[in-house]
């Protein structure tokens, strides 16, 4: 026997846990839907942290950070983030991971491979000393289940969706690292595979939950037909004009009114206001970006490029007002857990977007990637060291999905597709508490669907439309529960 930790999910959060635990003695196995570190909102975000650091005391940070969630935030889990981020980061930095540092923030960017995915090459780093250091990986496959032995997680239940070959790790450990639930909703910039397994995982075996109707969206996406889902820098609105149907400057008016003096403000701290803003002019008749206004040399900027986020050579030869819209973003709510990451159910750790309690009602921008690296750290130390041996060999269970499986049954992408839309009406920006309880009905009904799975890619969507399910009602029963607006809940009747 062996003291095993499994750690589910190898984004950024998943892969320093790893690490730590790995460094800390244990026999450590890491789990991925597809190959590690690529699926991951990681390996797709800007690679700029907010930090206290280089200048910008524990307390100055504390304060704003709170002062954004709208004091809904866990103060001791913000203490430990605020005041042990700049030391976790040096950690990194011995490990060998290359981070920049300045006054208030870091940054991976320099090792990304372009512009699009500028933390990929900061997770590349992290599995190449994850690999180093003797950790395994379990790649292409689906954490179905967590198994309890006498009360305390025993194992993971997985499988392999390309094979469709089903198998049970047993684990002294496991730590959840899979990411929030963004799929949910037609209009996110989540990769695919963040379909909510951990908020699944969790529930099952009773975990207790926080905040989950707090979801955060981003002011700026691009809604031109035709255009990717993505998000676009709210610092674009210090370039061009963005303006409402009738031609108004509103985000600027706007943020001299909330005191910000630039859109790169706006984007650490009002993110909430901001998109709340949005999503009513976009429903109006619209928001656009007067891509017009940008010659050939600022198309050339790194800023407006950064801004832009897409290749500039996308825009160049565009000379005309693109539409924007707000786009789900990331979950501030999720599993309660304690200053090392520990659950409500023994032998359950977990770290990173899946947990709740750093952000309160509305995240600073940049705290993501801080979070996982300071708690995903945590997570991993504790819990190899608190890792209780692990059991003999363990049979794995039944079919884990959440609907019955027919040859005649409904295509999962269409299931999936459908619930993603029904999803942004009820879940969105803006809410109704009438269309939160329809939704509600909906997915009590939606369990009953039969689906088909003809190909392993059916199977691996059969398998995440548990996570979907699971994240879309705990968002939904959250919502409805909050009568009042606060910070990225806002409910307008």
């Amino acid at each position: 026997m062996t003291k095993r930790v499994t750690v589910i999910g190898s984004g950024g959060a998943g892969l320093v846990a790893a690490i730590a635990a790995r460094k800390a003695g244990a026999d450590v196995v890491v789990l991925s839907k597809t190959t590690r570190t690529t699926a991951t909102c990681t390996a797709y975000a800007a690679g700029v942290f907010s930090l206290a650091c280089c200048g910008l005391s524990p307390d100055e940070y504390f304060k704003k950070t709170m002062e954004t969630g709208h004091y809904l935030n866990d103060s001791a889990l913000v203490k430990i983030l605020t005041e042990e981020a700049e030391s976790t980061f040096q950690t990194l930095m011995r490990w060998g991971v290359r981070i920049k540092m300045k006054k208030g923030s870091a940054s991976v960017r320099a090792t990304a491979p372009n512009g699009l995915m500028g933390g990929a090459g900061f997770t590349g780093e992290l599995a190449a000393i994850a690999e180093s250091e003797g950790v395994r990986f379990l790649d292409w496959t689906v954490a179905t289940s967590l198994r309890l032995e006498r009360g305390r997680v025993a194992g993971v239940e997985m499988e392999n969706w390309r094979t469709g070959e089903r198998t049970c790790i047993p684990s002294g450990a496991v730590i959840l690292a899979t990411g929030g639930g963004g799929q949910i909703y037609s209009h996110t910039d989540n990769p695919g595979r963040i379909t909510g397994d951990g908020y699944a995982l969790a529930s099952d075996i009773g975990a207790v939950f926080r905040d989950m109707e707090f979801v955060q969206f981003y002011p700026l996406g691009w809604a031109e037909p035709g255009f990717p889902k993505w998000m676009a820098d709210v610092e674009l609105v210090d370039f061009v004009r963005i303006t409402d149907a009738e031609g108004r400057e509103f985000l600027k008016e706007a943020m001299k009114e909330w005191g910000y003096k630039s859109g790169s403000e706006v984007s650490l701290y009002a993110r909430d206001k901001c998109a709340r803003l949005m999503a009513e002019k976009s429903a109006e008749g619209g928001v656009f970006a007067h891509l017009e206004d940008l010659t050939d040399g600022q198309l050339k900027d790194p800023k407006v490029q950064y801004c832009l986020t897409l290749n500039a050579e996308f825009f160049r030869s565009v000379k005309r007002p693109l539409r924007m819209a707000p786009l789900e973003h990331y979950f501030c709510g999720g599993v309660v857990i304690d200053g090392f990451g520990r659950t409500s159910v023994d032998g359950l750790y977990a770290c990173g977007e899946v947990t709740g309690g750093v952000d309160g009602a509305n995240r600073v921008g940049g705290n993501a990637l801080t979070n996982i690296v300071v708690f995903g750290y945590r997570a991993g130390n504790i819990a190899a060291k608190e890792c209780e041996k692990s059991l003999g060999p363990l049979d794995a269970g039944e079919w884990r999905g959440l609907h019955a499986i027919s040859e005649k049954g409904e295509r999962p992408g269409v299931l999936r597709k459908e619930l993603q839309e029904k999803a942004w009406e009820a879940l969105g920006p803006v809410r109704r508490g009438r269309q939160i309880e329809e939704f509600l009905g909906y997915l009590g009904d939606f369990e009953n669907r039969t689906i088909g799975v003809e190909t392993p890619l059916d199977r691996l969507f059969a398998l995440e439309m548990k996570g979907l399910h699971a994240t879309a009602k705990a968002v939904a029963e959250a919502a409805l529960k909050r009568k009042e607006s606060l910070g990225t809940h806002w409910r307008i009747d």
